[in-house]
């Protein structure tokens, strides 16, 4: 459910490690989803279809069972469950 960005910094919510590929607008955002990639393709990188990324990164989480493989030195990714419902039960719709 979508809520307000300034709702969920001032909750004390993480970006990146706790919602997962979330940055709120700023510098961090600004550089992950504005950088200039002009020179990394003009020195042949290619872009390969999103449709195809999915697809072989679902074949592979199946291939190991289901679970991505964590660094043990990091703590789990994303937002605990009773974490998640008691904000979403405490601030309103955004």
């Amino acid at each position: 459910e979508w809520r307000d960005p300034d709702r969920i910094i001032a909750a004390g919510i993480e970006p990146w490690t706790e919602l997962s590929i979330w940055l709120p607008e700023g510098e961090a955002h600004d550089t992950m989803h504005a950088s200039d990639v002009s020179k990394a393709r003009a020195a042949g990188l290619r872009i390969r279809p999103l449709i195809d990324t999915v697809s072989d990164t679902w074949a592979w989480l199946q291939q190991i069972g289901g679970v991505p493989p964590q660094r043990p030195d990091r703590p789990a990714p994303g937002l605990a469950a009773d974490r998640e419902s008691a904000f979403l039960a405490t601030v309103p719709r955004g």
